[in-house]
């Protein structure tokens, strides 16, 4: 994650949306789009360009098959097993802590039994335990499945991290709670990862961690590094499921300590909440983490839950993830060599207050302390990954909200599909208090750790040289309220697009300002031309909450050689005919009912 360079009352419509949104319903395509395509059947003239990516690149296997190795599908949410998810009704070993035991047992057990399993087998855990639990080396193909007792719950309480928490083979120095390394068919269900922290880089403490390695040809099992025993043992690494967990409190303390200037903009203070990170030459398939809970992490300059590497085929959904200082959701490509985490659907999240501000791993040491930067982090985010869906995603309150955009110099992300998102973002009024409004529909209370809402929607490819292409947004809303963001006059749009692009569809996206006294939000901004294109690339948005103040500072509609408070001059003055069909407060009836999924 890094910091960019910004530039320099809600309407009625959001509300059916956020409606929609407190409930989103358990399938692709679902959901708040429904409600956004939900005007009356018209006789339209305009027809939609074809878009450069759809749902149609995103096969997912069939409710109740479970998902067969090398099949190109991405697992079903509604079965992605093949089973409806829940609780295991039997046990075929179970361990139970009363007084706070270590895990030693477990581990002992896991370790003899993990490779000569024939059938699914459950380890059940009741209690309290008080070291990592660890899955290292497992290849056999029958599933091995960790949860929560019938009837009871099961905590790891953990402490600092320990040296032996880290497999030595796993691939980039993290320390799990729970730890799945080089392994095949694991289930983690029902189970809890606390107050698991470090302070300093010499640890990496990740809640669940998944890891494989396949960067080295090494088939030497007692030599560090080695290549993973799954694809020694039958040719593949995958079917990982991480289902109904919560991680709480995981941290690295180093990133809240102003006072140490050796510390202050450290890059490798890191943590995470949920992490997948896969190295090397061969992906790990069908990885599943849904119906979680991740909650009070800080995570330095990682993020709270990651897709990192040659990772294929996965699906996030139904996830809550809030009160953290680092990024929300992140896929990845690139850091781990070659390779771009790809296929994957991240599908009714529920994302909330995310922000930087007192997270010293990015201050400045200015005067006898470490000074905050300007907040950066996403709810959402892509980060170099390819093929996509961020679908029916509810993320609130972030210093950005959905973020598209490639870091590594001279490559490239693309085939990103964003679709019935909800992203809101209450006003900001001081670096100390950057929120006010409610928590998203259904969870009760108020913000928190809120983030400043610089986007709610941003497009780039900040790497040098790097490229950003292949992208259809449609049927979002897209809220930004923020007045403050450090320097308001830098200006916080709603969408934002920029760097070196191509093909980048905005269609029939529901865009709200703060009103007619907004000084700072521009509804739309284009930063940068298009390095080419080959569709209309902006056009049939809803805009509403447009800024009708003289002072202004970047008007309704934006881009380097000019602004525009009126939809009209925009429309006039961009020369791409962008947002020629678009209206302000309906959907134009010009407009297609309905966008192509």
């Amino acid at each position: 994650m890094r910091h960019t360079v910004l530039r320099a009352s809600s309407s009625l419509c959001l509300v059916g949306w956020l409606i929609a949104a407190a409930a989103v319903p358990r399938g692709p395509g679902a959901g708040a789009a429904a409600s956004a395509s939900s005007v009356p059947a018209i006789a339209w003239s305009l027809r939609e360009p074809l878009p450069p990516v759809s749902a149609k690149d995103f096969p997912l296997d069939k409710v109740g098959v479970a998902p067969a190795s090398d099949d190109g599908r991405i697992p079903n949410p509604l079965t992605p097993t093949g089973s409806v998810l829940g609780p295991p009704r039997t046990c075929n070993v179970a361990f139970k802590s009363a007084a706070g035991a270590t895990s030693s047992g477990v581990n002992r057990w896991i370790a003899a039994h993990e490779n000569t399993i024939r059938q699914k087998t459950v380890v059940c855990l009741s209690g309290t335990f008080t070291s990592p639990v660890h899955v290292w080396g497992k290849h056999a193909p029958a599933l091995l499945e960790l949860a929560r007792a019938p009837g009871a719950s099961a905590t790891l309480d953990l402490g600092e991290v320990g040296a032996a928490a880290a497999d030595p083979n796993e691939y980039w120095g993290g320390s799990g709670g729970i730890s799945i390394v080089d392994s095949t068919s694991v289930e983690v269900y029902g189970l809890t990862v606390e107050n698991y922290h470090f302070a300093g880089p010499a640890h990496v403490p990740a809640g669940i961690l998944v890891s494989v390695r396949s960067d080295t040809r090494n088939t030497d099992q007692s030599v560090v590094p080695h290549m993973s025993p799954c694809f020694l043992h039958g040719g593949s690494c995958g079917d990982i499921y991480i289902v109904d967990d919560t991680v709480r409190d995981v941290k690295n303390t180093a990133d809240e300590n102003w006072r140490s200037r050796a510390l202050c903009g450290r890059k490798n203070v890191d943590a995470y909440g949920i992490a997948v990170i896969v190295g090397g030459r061969r992906p790990l398939q069908h990885v599943v983490v849904e119906d979680d809970n991740v909650s009070g992490t800080r995570t330095g300059q990682s993020e709270t839950v990651t897709f990192n590497g040659d990772v294929k085929d996965f699906l996030a959904a139904y996830n809550v993830i809030r009160d953290v200082d680092n990024i929300g959701l992140d896929t990845i490509g690139w850091e781990t060599g070659a390779a771009q985490a790809n296929h994957g659907l991240v599908i009714g999240n529920t994302i909330y207050n995310v922000d930087t501000l007192s997270n010293s791993s990015y201050g400045t040491w200015s005067k006898g302390r470490c000074r905050s930067q300007p907040e950066n982090a996403a709810g959402l985010y892509d980060d170099g990954a390819s093929y996509i869906w961020f679908d029916n995603n509810v993320v609130w309150n972030t210093d950005q909200g959905i973020n598209l955009d490639v870091e590594t110099p001279g490559r490239e992300t693309g085939h990103l599909l964003v679709s019935g998102n909800v992203v809101h973002d209450d006003p900001g009024t001081s670096a100390s208090d950057p929120s006010l409004g409610p928590n998203p529909p259904g969870t009760g209370g108020r913000s928190t750790v809120a983030g400043h809402a610089a986007f709610a929607l941003y497009v780039d490819a900040f790497g040098a040289g790097s490229r950003i292409e292949d992208v259809y947004v449609h049927d979002n809303v897209f809220q930004n309220e923020s007045q403050h963001f450090l320097v308001p006059s830098w200006g916080m749009p709603v969408v934002d697009l920029g760097g070196l692009w191509s093909d980048v569809q905005i269609w029939h996206n529901t865009i709200e300002g703060g009103g007619g006294k907004d000084r700072y939000n521009p509804l739309m901004e284009v930063d940068t031309e298009p390095i080419a294109f080959s569709i209309d690339p902006i056009d049939c948005n809803l805009y509403a909450g447009l800024s009708t103040s003289s002072a202004s500072l970047n008007g309704n509609f934006a881009m380097p050689h000019d602004s525009w408070l009126r939809l009209a001059a925009w429309k006039a003055g961009n020369g791409h005919r962008w947002d020629a069909e678009s209206g302000v407060g309906a959907f134009p009836a010009v407009c297609p009912a309905a966008s192509i999924p």
